[in-house]
């Protein structure tokens, strides 16, 4: 847009390789966990489509910067560790389908010229478009490990943000001390 704007847009496809997992300790599985569980020697290739709309500029002469963006990730096959029940094994497992979006802000500054700070946050809401099931030989069936359609994806927090200052000061020739502070928030996780 300008020397001091900028304005981006990405389409890209990512991938993480699929693998094998451990045996499972069948001696200590129970015949419900056994059938939940057993048969997956493998997982799949995890897939994604990223889309994002970026803007950068610089602000009070280059001396601050505000950043922000907003994507949406499509995401297949998505690799999900579980506990194996009774069985005392963790299995990665593929979850068909998920898909998270959100939106990051940043914006730096430095005012003075021995004082600068940072401070960023971030709203990503991830969610399982699709559930693990697992029928047991009456025919129930239940959902494996809380991989249910609907719930936020795994290990991924809703909202994060950071804040840093650093404030120098020359003690002598040559010579500079300084004091920093960070706070960090990672809000909660299933």
């Amino acid at each position: 847009v300008s020397e001091s704007t900028k304005l981006n847009a990405q389409v890209s496809k990512g991938f993480r390789l699929g693998g094998i997992n451990d045996p499972l300790n069948v001696a200590l599985c129970s015949p419900q966990d056994l059938a939940t569980f057993g048969g997956f020697d493998t997982w799949d290739d995890e897939s994604v489509w990223n889309y994002e709309v970026g803007y950068k500029s610089n602000l009070m002469g280059g001396n601050a910067s505000f950043n922000a963006s907003v994507f949406y990730i499509d995401i297949t096959d998505l690799q999900t560790t579980v506990t194996a029940g009774t069985c005392s094994s963790r299995l990665v497992f593929n979850v068909p389908d998920a898909r998270s979006r959100g939106v990051e802000l940043e914006f730096e500054a430095a005012p003075f010229r021995n004082f600068d700070f940072a401070i960023s946050a971030s709203y990503n809401d991830a969610l399982l478009l699709s559930s693990l099931t697992s029928t047991d030989t009456n025919g129930v069936v239940s959902i494996v490990s809380g991989i249910e359609e609907g719930r936020r994806v795994p290990s991924v927090p809703q909202f994060q943000a950071s804040a840093s200052a650093i404030y120098q000061f020359e003690v002598g020739a040559g010579a500079q001390m300084y004091v920093s502070g960070t706070y960090q928030h990672i809000g909660s996780r299933f």
